[in-house]
């Protein structure tokens, strides 16, 4: 006897929109009650023929007219 898998979900959020704009592969749309989100990354990289390692932070400000802000920072920590 063979069994079918079916999966079936129900979805309460808002799913994340499919855009060109790379943030929003990476933070959630605005919703209710949520103020700020933030991604921090890590990465080595070539500083003048030296590795270093480069922090970048993205940031997210959400407003109560339901839009955002997105702002970046970069920093080599050594």
């Amino acid at each position: 006897m063979q069994k079918d898998n079916i999966t079936q979900a129900t979805f309460n959020k808002t799913a994340r929109v499919i855009s060109d704009y790379k943030n929003d592969m990476i933070f959630e749309q605005p919703r209710e009650n949520l103020i700020q989100q933030e991604f921090t990354s890590y990465e080595v990289t070539d500083a003048g023929g030296v590795n270093c390692i480069k922090k970048t932070t993205t940031t997210r400000k959400f407003n109560k007219l339901g839009g955002y802000e997105d702002s970046s920072t970069s920093q080599i920590l050594g």
